[in-house]
């Protein structure tokens, strides 16, 4: 099932600085990963390089098709038109809010658990 993640503050910090938690966390989910970011198309090229460095794997980046103002409502209005989407995960509050309306969970990438910390079985 594929799963929703922002970019600024959840997946790259200072546009272009990987977080590692986040990354490590998605890393052990199953599914198809979405970008949906309130970044401007004309910021793609410069996205999808930053993406790139950071070792980000996704199958698809939304675009903001407006302005940065209106990005919980690009958000909103993306999460109506995806569908079986098993959560979104994203630092902001609004954006969150608008996903939940939408009926999707959502995560804010600060409370994620940390991968290193999850049970393992190793054989005898």
């Amino acid at each position: 099932m594929p799963i929703i993640l922002d970019i600024d503050n959840t997946l790259l910090r200072n546009g272009t600085q990987p977080i590692a938690r986040t990354i490590e966390y998605i890393k052990t989910l199953k599914g198809s990963k979405i970008i949906v970011t309130g970044r401007p198309e004309s910021q793609r090229a410069e996205t999808v390089r930053a993406l790139r460095n950071a070792g980000i794997s996704y199958s698809r980046l939304i675009m903001n098709p407006y302005d940065y103002k209106q990005s919980n409502r690009h958000k909103g209005e993306v999460a109506r038109r995806l569908k079986g989407i098993t959560v979104a995960i994203d630092d902001n509050p609004g954006a969150r809010a608008a996903y939940s309306k939408a009926g999707i969970k959502t995560l804010d990438p600060s409370h994620l658990p940390d991968p290193k910390k999850f049970w393992t079985i190793t054989p005898r």
